[in-house]
Formats: structure tokens, C-alpha cells, sequence
């Protein structure tokens, strides 16, 4: 994997812009995120995005979790203007299971699968590259 191209270093995540349309956030150890903390993601997003949708990977330190209301915000409409595909690299049973809800209830309209590795879960990404393409 090639080094980022950009890092916005944020309170609760940092984001990554990975060559080729794909953004890793990675969210710190031993926080519970929230609503504006995923609103700061996708501001960095779309402050670096130039208007196109990115590919995302998202993993996250140990004791992390995600409200409720922040999988819901993580899932809306404004998610989906800026993302076309999230990638979820699970760390452990708890964390599967948490992204099991973040996938199944709250639905986002989106492809979302889950991996237990980055290597996997870059590699999915790379075959979803129709998704965003910037003819």
C-alpha cells in the first residue's frame, strides 16, 4: 500500500487520503464517538475531495465504539454523497458485532463489507474503483 497522498489529524480519527480514491479513518483507542465527531470526518472529506465520492476503509482502536446516533449519522444521506463503498476491518468479536449493527439496522445505501484485515479489505476496495470513477 502506498503512503497518503494527505492526513487530517482530528480529536477523534485520523483520515488518511490513500492514492486512487480510497480514504482510510482510523478512530483512536478508547473513545466513544459521536455524531460530531463523524461530521469532522466527513467535513475533512469533502474539503479534500474536489466534489467526487471516495472509497472508505475504516478501522478503529481498542475500547472504541460508536454511538448509536453516530452509526445512524454515519449511515444518512450525507454519507452517501460522499462515500460509495466502506471497507470495516473488525478487530475483534465485539467489534464485528457492532459493525453488524451499523450494516444491518441502520442500513446505509451503499456496499459495505466487513474484513479481518487491511490487506482484504484494500483489496475489495480496489475492485470497487468503478464506483467512483472521475472520467
Amino acid at each position: 500500500m502506498n503512503g497518503p497522498e494527505r492526513v487530517v489529524d482530528l480529536v477523534a480519527c485520523r483520515v488518511e487520503f490513500l492514492p486512487n480514491g480510497i480514504v482510510h479513518t482510523h478512530f483512536k483507542d478508547g473513545l466513544e464517538v459521536g455524531p460530531s465527531d463523524v461530521q469532522l470526518m466527513f467535513d475533512a472529506i469533502q474539503d479534500a475531495g474536489a466534489g467526487h465520492k471516495v472509497l472508505l476503509l475504516v478501522s478503529v482502536g481498542e475500547g472504541t465504539t460508536m454511538s448509536n446516533e453516530a452509526r445512524a449519522y454515519a449511515s444518512s444521506e450525507v454519507s452517501n454523497a460522499l462515500i460509495a463503498a466502506d471497507a470495516i476491518v473488525v478487530r475483534d468479536f465485539s467489534h464485528q458485532l457492532a459493525a453488524n449493527v451499523f450494516v444491518r439496522h441502520h442500513k446505509p445505501a451503499r456496499p459495505i463489507r466487513m474484513f479481518p484485515d487491511h490487506a482484504s479489505a484494500m483489496q475489495w476496495l480496489e475492485e470497487q474503483k468503478h464506483l467512483i470513477d472521475r472520467h
